[in-house]
């Protein structure tokens, strides 16, 4: 799953995931909409590609709270908010990394084949 809210950056991160032969199951711009996504996928999802900021004052390390509580999603955030209070907030969720924008395909890919391994 994709959960942000520029759509230009989430075509681009969707089509690199393909590319790499990932499956993604749906984008979100925000809390309601990447909750509903995960509802509908029934909870099988393996992770979350989250921006810090979404739309409609929605926030991402919440955001990855809740998915993480209700489905044990986790989140990688990729986000240029990434400064250590942030960090910090989002460890509690135990999230799979943190990449910078503007990031790397290789940084991605490299962070959700961790995941796999």
């Amino acid at each position: 799953m994709i959960v942000e809210d520029e759509m230009l950056l989430a075509l681009d991160l969707e089509d690199m995931l393909l590319d790499a032969g990932f499956m993604v199951v749906g984008q979100a711009t925000d809390m309601d909409q990447a909750i509903a996504l995960a509802e509908k996928a029934g909870g099988q999802i393996d992770v979350a590609i989250m921006d810090v900021n979404l739309a409609r004052g929605s926030n991402g390390v919440e955001t990855a709270g809740a998915l993480r509580t209700r489905w044990n999603i986790p989140s990688l955030f990729v986000s240029g908010n990434l400064d250590e209070v942030t960090r910090a907030r989002a460890q509690q969720w135990n999230p799979v990394g943190f990449v910078g924008k503007p990031y790397s395909e290789r940084e991605v890919l490299s962070s959700l084949n961790a995941l796999a391994a």
